[in-house]
């Protein structure tokens, strides 16, 4: 059974007056499903008012649309991903002294996941209560307070990309166009399938996450055992040393003329064109072993453990871009030690990385000596010249890959 409230207790969840939640009993825009009782749906409906009146609309506007029939809230009850918790019995304030020093990050915590802060003489609800006990514990062994904040904030990025980024993304493709016709007097009322099948989406996040978390969570362990076992049974005098891995690659890849292309075209090839990078990247680097670190606009950050890929990547994204495009992409290697924070990559590696992707013409890779003498025949490294970079204290040496057995 659904938890029911009070309009006192609805008024305590929301933050809604009382007298409010009465009012839009009154002219219909929340329905009872028992006199005095009201569901979490109803709360959600007496938010969204709430917000409407703060914005400036009026009461007298509000019941006209809920007279005339443009207002009808009754599918928010679908927006309902999961049902509140009753409260503690603790304050918020109290609830922090109880789990001592780490507990003082709680403030900070709330700030870095992009939600408002209860207030400390309050209660929270008993189940979120759960959660930041348990967030706090399993970190306990972490050595500094701000290992906490960029826990914080590596799941509230990934949670708000899936959560507000299908939402956009369907208002983009599907409900904006709905509404857009409903404005221009195309429809008498936004479609009802259309509203259902954007519940269904909000509803579908949390379950696809949690699958794909527990998806992830599998290869990261076996990924690990692969990976340690050999050095563990070497440690016991099991087996001989594993050979060295050779140091990581990061690649750049950047779109030639980006700036010409959005001029001449307008922006929305220019988003296409960032749109095709980032799927062509994501696919290459996943065949090769390797990963898209992040987008740069009109570039990409790649990253591999081994040179060879890496060098195996950047050629065939060059490529693919370039054909399909029409606009040559360029490309820069280099491989050495890399210091990788929270899914990103920082260092001297990928600095001359960079500056090598600068020294690439339309449709060129271009390579530091590193990944020359790294990487396995398959690629002919023709040398260019050797420069002096920004940023960069010793020459360097540029190299130029080509298709084709040997180095030149």
């Amino acid at each position: 059974m659904p938890r029911t409230f009070s309009a006192e207790e609805l008024s305590a969840e929301t933050g809604v007056a009382v007298e409010r939640i009465h009012w839009l009993v009154t002219i219909g825009i929340i329905r009872p499903p028992e006199p005095g009782r009201f569901t979490a749906g109803d709360g959600f409906r007496a938010k969204m008012m709430d917000a409407l009146l703060d914005s400036g609309i009026s009461r007298e506007q509000l019941e006209t649309a809920a007279r005339t029939g443009s207002l009808d809230l009754r599918h928010i009850d679908d927006y309902i991903l999961a049902e509140p918790s009753p409260r503690s019995d603790r304050t918020l304030r109290d609830f922090i002294a109880e789990l001592g020093e780490r507990g003082a990050m709680v403030p900070a915590i709330y700030q870095v996941l992009g939600i408002p802060q209860p207030d400390p003489t309050g209660n929270l609800p008993s189940a979120e209560e759960d959660l930041l006990r348990e967030f706090v514990e399993a970190w306990g062994f972490a050595p500094d307070d701000h290992t906490l904040i960029r826990a914080a904030r590596m799941v509230a990025e990934g949670t708000r990309q899936a959560a507000v980024g299908w939402p956009e993304l369907f208002d983009e493709q599907v409900s904006g166009p709905a509404r857009e016709r409903l404005y221009r007097g195309e429809l008498d009322r936004f479609p009802p399938e259309i509203g259902k099948a954007a519940a269904r989406l909000f509803r579908l996040v949390p379950n696809v996450m949690t699958w794909l978390a527990q998806r992830y969570v599998e290869q990261l362990i076996v990924a690990g055992i692969v990976d340690g076992f050999e050095k563990f049974l070497a440690t016991r005098g099991l087996a001989p040393d594993p050979s060295p891995a050779p140091p990581p690659a990061v690649v750049f890849v950047d779109l030639s003329g980006y700036t010409h292309l959005t001029e001449e075209h307008g922006d929305e090839t220019a988003v296409r064109a960032s749109t095709l990078l980032q799927e062509r990247a994501e696919t290459v680097a996943r065949k090769e072993d390797g990963r898209l670190v992040k987008l740069l606009g009109d570039g990409a950050m790649l990253s591999f453990r081994d040179p060879s890929r890496a060098v195996s990547a950047a050629v065939e994204l060059v490529r693919q871009l370039t054909d399909e495009l029409g606009v040559p992409a360029h490309a820069g290697i280099h491989s050495g030690p890399v210091i990788q924070r929270d899914r990103d990559l920082f260092g001297q590696t990928v600095n001359l990385a960079s500056r090598l992707a600068g020294q690439a013409g339309p449709g060129q890779v271009v390579a530091s000596s590193a990944v020359a003498e790294l990487a396995r025949d398959g690629f002919r490294f023709e040398r260019l010249s050797e420069v002096r970079l920004k940023g960069i204290d010793e020459p360097v040496t540029l190299y130029r890959v080509e298709p084709g057995e040997g180095r030149g």
